[in-house]
């Protein structure tokens, strides 16, 4: 979607208004205008008229119609060629023989009587003046409209800038805002209404969210320490119990299988903590230069019994054996691993894996379940598509949050009856 600012929008509106205003009232105003005039021309010449008839045709004879209409150019006595009593006015192109070229006329058509017969009498009058006035004045009027136009354009953003000024320093400060620095911004007092409402509302939910974030960095804080610890000691009080001689196959078994548990809870205490911190924006800022391919290889290897165990054949693609990224390196190998991982614990018997790695994506394809996922519950935390695998159901919600919180783009489809996750460093 197209965006514009603010004051260029309001603008099209008054431009657009303005050009509404100047095509409907423009042929109105000519309309009208013409009519007066043309009105004011027909009085002119009736009143001619009834000067002619009192003083001319009371005493002309026939035969001095050709010589009155000699010396008469503007009038004209010519004999009736349709019978009518009324007076007939016209606008018509008359050819100006001082001027060589034909010219917009009113005539007037009115029937007379000379001697008991009847004629009719055409007087005109030239309308070329008249008409240049008309123009000049819709001309004139156009011209009053786009000065208008242009002088709302220039008073509007003279005073958007003035009226303004204390929006773009709240948004200035908003964009500085750091909420990792503990530091609200001072927000300047003003003497609009509105302005001072947005600031006071800004400044009690950037408080609000100041406390929130102090109280969840506490708690991640605390929960890294407080939980790891004694799961930590009880953990290695299992290893103490399972290096007894004196245990039995099946005590064996039961602390093997608490082991396993307690694995898996603190596999999932750090996934959890690595998602406060990425939505509390806790990650330090220590990017680097990394080896996309390198990364990938040793993830793999990492991977390479369980794989092994599950005949999973392994296809790796690279268009470059140096393909390279700036980013945060735990949190990328965190992403390679989960992804990973879920291609595998996720895969069957006899499956397989492929790898596709350009300058720009990753790609992870691999065989499982004939149908295809459920997109809203696949990066939903927790959201676990198969209750028959171990996991947590954190993994590809940790991978979505990475390339969230780096702007990159990641998508599912299902192609070919394989799973594909495809992970775009730099999205568009």
């Amino acid at each position: 979607m197209k965006r514009h600012k603010l004051l260029n929008k309001t603008l099209r509106y008054y431009i657009g208004f303005g050009l509404l205003m100047a095509l409907l009232i423009e042929p109105v105003f000519y309309l009208l205008i013409k009519k007066f005039q043309l009105h004011e021309i027909d009085e002119y010449l009736y009143l001619q008229l009834e000067n002619i008839k009192e003083k001319s045709i009371k005493t002309l004879k026939i035969s001095e119609i050709p010589d009155w209409n000699r010396f008469n150019s503007a009038n004209t006595i010519f004999p009736v060629t349709e019978q009518t009593d009324a007076l007939v006015f016209k606008t018509e192109s008359v050819f100006n023989e001082v001027e060589q070229k034909y010219e917009p006329y009113r005539v007037i058509y009115a029937p007379i009587e000379i001697e008991c017969e009847k004629f009719n009498l055409a007087i005109q009058m030239s309308i070329v003046e008249s008409q240049k006035i008309l123009q000049s004045s819709v001309l004139l009027q156009l011209l009053l409209f786009v000065c208008l136009i242009a002088g709302m354009v220039i008073i509007t953003r003279v005073i958007h800038q003035q009226l303004f000024k204390p929006f773009y320093r709240t948004l200035l400060l908003i964009e500085h805002f750091n909420i990792r620095q503990f530091a609200l911004p001072q927000f300047t007092a003003t003497d609009i209404i509105e302005f001072n409402q947005l600031n006071l509302a800004l400044q009690n939910l950037m408080d609000d969210n100041l406390q929130a974030y102090k109280i969840q960095k506490e708690f991640t804080e605390n929960a890294s320490h407080e939980l790891q610890t004694p799961l930590a000691v009880f953990r290695s009080k299992l290893d103490m119990l399972l290096q007894q001689p004196i245990l039995t196959e099946e005590q064996s078994d039961i602390i093997q299988t608490l082991h396993e548990t307690i694995s898996r809870l603190v596999r999932m205490i750090n996934n959890l903590l690595l998602l406060a911190k990425m939505d509390n924006k806790q990650i330090p800022d220590s990017s680097q230069t990394l080896n996309v391919n390198e990364i990938l290889i040793k993830s793999l290897s990492l991977l390479a019994g369980q794989a092994e165990a599950s005949n999973i054949i392994i296809d790796i693609h690279s268009d470059d054996a140096d393909i390279s990224i700036y980013t945060n390196q735990q949190l990328f190998e965190c992403l390679i691993n989960n992804l990973l991982t879920n291609a595998v614990r996720h895969n069957t018997s006899d499956g397989k894996i492929y790898i596709t790695l350009t300058t720009d994506t990753l790609t992870v394809k691999n065989t499982g379940s004939d149908q295809p996922l459920d997109t809203k519950l696949l990066f939903r935390r927790f959201g676990r598509m198969n209750t028959a695998t171990k996991g947590s159901g954190l993994g590809l919600a940790i991978v979505r949050q990475i390339c969230l919180l780096y702007h990159w783009k990641i998508i599912y489809s299902f192609e070919d009856g394989m799973h594909c996750f495809k992970v775009t460093f730099h999205s568009e």
